[in-house]
């Protein structure tokens, strides 16, 4: 039988954090082709993983990845979808049970940016 193996990365490295407003937010993902955010303690994002590369291919063999940014808008509740004002909707997937994304905000939430 195949063995399977779950490791975590050791190393994510982030380029850029952007905090918007939830309108904001809405607005820069209903412009893109999968236009769903995730929803994790209170957070709205997305995350964007750099250009693919033999070398970032390399370094996910490491158990390293690079994101080019997360953006993020704070969002106390977890909905299926999410209007702006402006009546732009989009989908809001709950990765509430993903450590990954757990554990990703809870770092977000110690940064300076999360209290600007």
């Amino acid at each position: 039988m195949t063995e399977f193996i779950e490791r975590p990365y050791e190393r994510i490295y982030v380029r850029d954090i952007i905090k918007l407003s939830q309108d904001g937010l809405i607005a820069m993902m209903s412009t893109l082709e999968s236009a769903s955010g995730y929803w994790v303690d209170g957070v709205l994002f997305a995350s964007f993983a750099m250009t693919e590369s033999e070398e970032l291919a390399k370094k996910e063999m490491q158990d390293e990845m690079y994101l080019d940014k997360i953006v993020f808008a704070k969002c106390d509740t977890y909905t299926k979808t999410i209007k702006s004002s402006t009546n732009l909707e989009i989908g809001v997937l709950n990765m509430q049970k993903s450590r990954l994304y757990r554990d990703l905000i809870a770092w977000l939430k110690t940064r300076p940016i999360w209290n600007e």
